[in-house]
């Protein structure tokens, strides 16, 4: 009687013990990139959420619904610090802004992977950084820009971005490589940009209308990118100046031809490695400290291309398992 009785103890423990696992919550990995349900951040999200998938992971993807929130987006950043999470995956929209943050978060040992920036803290055993190939980037927008003037002519550059070191890397690898590829392509027009797109619009619309006049405008941010599409859409007659984006936004106007081609960052790819590389960190193993990933060319002709469907795949996934 004695044994049954241990035995039907023991059992009842082991369930205890069994339930008590199945019942414990997941440790939290968050997720705080610039926006969010736009073209350039939810393949993000879904690089990152198809590799967390059976890894224990939970994600907490959670970003400020306006771009150039900054004050929102950190504080979502302090926020899961405090709260403790096991680690946090961060695409600041501000360099300096954001570095205070990072280095807080290094001071308690937090595990970072920097996306799409450099904040200037060294990568170490619980920081890396994965960013788009920049150099790559400006390579694809030169060689194009060179096409299609013939070697020759001059551009302007709207959506200049001091605010970000990436942001300012591109406009100087363009720049370089324009310079060895085409010199006699010139820039005539360098205009600082920022997230409000009727300000972009109206910066555009002027670049239009001076004379002389440009031969091509250089969007260097999603913004301008579709600020100028739309100074095109409201120019009488409209527009024929050809118009070189960075950073996917909208797919129509590369469409109809209003804009040319876009470099688009490959962000699915990028969430991905993001999500590797946490999880090494996560397991004390020192990951490589700074990766970058080949952005590609967007045209009328690679619209339907496999790399490109294969960022709009977040709107088909299942998200419930998150």
């Amino acid at each position: 009687m004695n044994v049954r009785r241990i035995s039907c103890l023991l059992a009842l423990v082991t369930l205890t013990a069994l339930l008590a696992g199945c019942n414990r919550p997941q440790p939290v990995i968050g997720v705080v990139p610039r926006t969010t349900g736009t073209l350039l951040w939810e393949p993000l999200h879904l690089g990152i959420a198809e590799t967390a998938h059976n890894s224990g992971l939970h994600i907490e993807w959670n970003g400020p619904a306006d771009l150039s929130n900054v004050e929102t987006q950190l504080n979502l950043f302090s926020r899961m610090q405090r709260d403790q999470l096991r680690g946090i995956i961060f695409a600041p929209e501000e360099t300096l802004a954001s570095r205070s943050v990072v280095l807080d978060a290094i001071k308690t040992n937090m595990p970072l992977v920097i996306v799409d920036d450099e904040v200037g803290p060294p990568a170490g055993p619980l920081l890396s950084y994965v960013s788009t190939d920049e150099r790559a980037g400006a390579s694809l927008a030169a060689k194009r820009i060179a096409q299609l003037l013939h070697g020759r002519g001059s551009i302007a550059l709207i959506g200049v971005s001091p605010r970000s070191e990436n942001g300012l890397r591109r406009q100087q690898y363009l720049e370089e490589d324009l310079a060895q590829i085409a010199p006699e392509i010139k820039v005539a027009v360098r205009v600082f940009g920022d997230a409000n797109i009727p300000h972009q619009q109206q910066i555009a619309a002027e670049v239009l209308k001076r004379t002389p006049a440009v031969d091509l405008i250089v969007a260097l941010t999603p913004f301008a990118t579709r600020g100028a599409y739309y100074a095109k859409l409201a120019s009488t007659p409209r527009s024929q100046v050809p118009v070189v984006g960075f950073d996917q936004d909208i797919l129509f106007p590369v469409q109809t031809g209003d804009i040319d081609s876009v470099v688009v960052q490959n962000t699915r790819e990028i969430g991905r490695i993001a999500f590797e590389r946490m999880q090494q960190e996560l397991a004390g193993k020192t990951p490589e400290g700074h990766t970058l990933v080949a952005p590609f060319l967007l045209t009328r002709e690679t619209l339907t291309s496999p790399t490109i469907t294969s960022l709009l795949a977040y709107e088909a996934y299942d998200w419930s398992s998150q």
